[in-house]
């Protein structure tokens, strides 16, 4: 059973865990992955002894804590990352050796990233559907609401508050908004009429060919 020991093996088994660990805060797991995370984490002290020190094992179990209640409750992301962190340090400073701790957090980071494939086959958990459809709803709404209020100037007149060379501002019912010709100059005090808007770009032409310059 020396083969457990190896630097190698402690590194895969650590990489395995985040892996597991991860798939479990971002998937629906049914906390198999958490299980087997756990297990694997519980293994790499085992191979680790007797240089696992009592203070590593404490960092190892708060950090753990604090992901899973991160996970079960918290849902932000925040107080994961803060308990990634503390497993990180009591995974690598018990190894005693630069080469072989370096291997370790390398292949837990890698573990961590890893994890973060389980999107692309697994149902994500509803959090994280919440999270998309709320960022998505609140770009909707703001992009249609401007969008229906600029839609609403089509065929609308009014006058040019500057001259448009070929941008710059017309009133529109007392209103401020920013415009262009389209390339023509026309003065300011023009009456204008909206032709077209396309997102936010609202195009004017004069009212009378003779204010256009």
């Amino acid at each position: 059973m020396d083969w457990i020991q190896d630097p190698w093996v402690a590194a895969l088994t650590v990489f395995l865990a985040g892996m597991f660990l991860v798939t479990e805060f971002l998937v629906k797991a049914r906390g198999l992955a958490g299980l087997a995370g756990v297990a694997l984490l519980f293994l790499y002290a085992w191979v680790q002894t007797p240089s696992f020190h009592t203070w590593s094992l404490g960092l190892l179990l708060i950090g753990l804590a604090l992901v899973i209640l991160d996970g079960k409750l918290i849902q932000d992301g925040t107080t994961a990352g803060i308990g990634v962190l503390m497993m990180l340090v009591g995974l690598v400073l018990p190894t005693g050796d630069f080469l072989t701790g370096s291997l370790v957090g390398i292949m837990w980071i890698l573990g961590l990233m890893a994890g973060f494939l389980s999107l692309k086959i697994l149902p994500r958990r509803p959090v994280w559907d919440k999270v998309v459809l709320k960022d998505s709803l609140t770009r909707e709404r703001g992009y249609s609401s401007v969008n229906a209020r600029f839609l609403e100037l089509i065929d609308r007149e009014g006058e040019t508050l500057t001259d448009l060379r070929p941008s710059g501002v017309i009133s529109v019912d007392g209103e401020r908004f920013s415009c262009t010709s389209g390339g023509a100059w026309v003065k300011k005090g023009t009456r204008v009429r909206v032709i077209s808007v396309d997102g936010t770009r609202i195009l004017v032409e004069p009212l009378q060919e003779d204010h256009a310059g």
